[in-house]
């Protein structure tokens, strides 16, 4: 009798343990789907853009006061930390000295939380529980990147990332290629090629580009698995170079080549404050793509070997 009802308590669990393993089963896999259709979406280009950023563009090529302006000479960085104690590290104090120094013409703001909130809650109130909902602080300063190039213009520089020279967009413009009008927005893309770096960007106000952007954060705030793929494809560089692909006014945009950039306009002073373990996991897969697929090659050529031999 006992051995009956132990065998019945049994198969018991075994169906609640199928049924809750079904149920998470079912979960992931329709996580799964909505995010694969997120990302199709967001980096497949198309011509589908919601009537309000057809409106926006449509407004921006008709209205020559907006083409025509000129880049506002301001310059804007962003710090936010979860700790309130915390404060800023002499490294990223001694980098936005030297930008603000040799570009002492420029106007000049340090946007700190309470800052940013004050922005949102005034002119993007519909933001402001996006914003405190991030999961992360990056997430928060990336986002706010875009907000603030739309509706001030200017430049976005990174506290991890010094100045080199003064009049930084004079020396992007006419002593690189001799421009004789200035470009809508200026980017680099990143090295590895499939994104559009955020440490520095430089925009004419209310241009449409980061208003689409703007409109798209909502809907990318979501889990991406790992904390590094949540924070680059919610709201930072993967996420706008996605922005970038689906835009349509590519002649407005100017990417400054890297080797031009770095080391002779701007230098990096050690950032990558934000980055995790995954992160260090990543960059080795990038950079050691080859040998990684040959190991998990051979580490499934390995385990259906294994599973033949105990077959025989």
């Amino acid at each position: 009798m006992k051995r009956r009802l132990m065998s019945i308590n049994q198969i018991h669990y075994r169906k609640l343990f199928l049924c809750f393993f079904t149920i998470v089963f079912l979960y992931c896999l329709v996580h799964l789907i909505e995010t694969g259709r997120f990302l199709i979406d967001h980096f497949i280009p198309n011509e589908d853009f919601d009537d309000l950023v057809k409106i926006d563009i449509e407004m921006w090529q008709n209205n020559r006061s907006l083409i025509r302006q000129e880049i506002p000479r301001h310059i804007h960085q962003i710090w936010i930390s979860s700790s309130e104690k915390k404060s800023m590290n002499d490294k990223y104090l001694l980098a936005s000295k030297s930008c603000q120094t040799l570009n002492s013409n420029y106007n000049y703001t340090l946007w700190t939380n309470e800052k940013l909130l004050n922005f949102l809650n005034t002119e993007y109130p519909w933001f402001v529980s996006v914003y405190e909902n991030y999961r992360y602080d990056m997430q928060r300063i990336d986002s706010m990147k875009y907000f603030l190039l739309f509706h001030y213009g200017g430049i976005y520089i990174d506290l991890d990332v010094k100045c080199l020279v003064n009049d930084l967009i004079s020396k992007i413009l006419y002593e690189n290629e001799q421009k004789t009008n200035e470009p809508d927005i200026i980017l680099h893309i990143g090295t590895e090629g499939i994104s559009a770096n955020t440490d520095f960007m430089i925009s004419k106000r209310y241009h449409p580009f980061f208003k689409f952007a703007i409109s798209r954060l909502k809907s990318a705030n979501r889990w991406f698995y790992l904390y590094h793929l949540t924070i680059i494809l919610s709201a930072g560089p993967t996420f706008l170079y996605g922005i970038y692909r689906k835009f349509p006014l590519k002649d407005q945009f100017y990417f400054i080549p890297n080797d031009f950039l770095w080391g002779k306009l701007i230098d990096g002073v050690g950032g990558g404050s934000w980055y995790g373990k995954d992160t260090l996991v990543l960059l080795f897969v990038m950079q050691h793509y080859l040998i990684c697929s040959i190991f998990i090659f051979l580490l499934l050529f390995s385990f259906i070997f294994v599973r033949q031999m105990k077959k025989i």
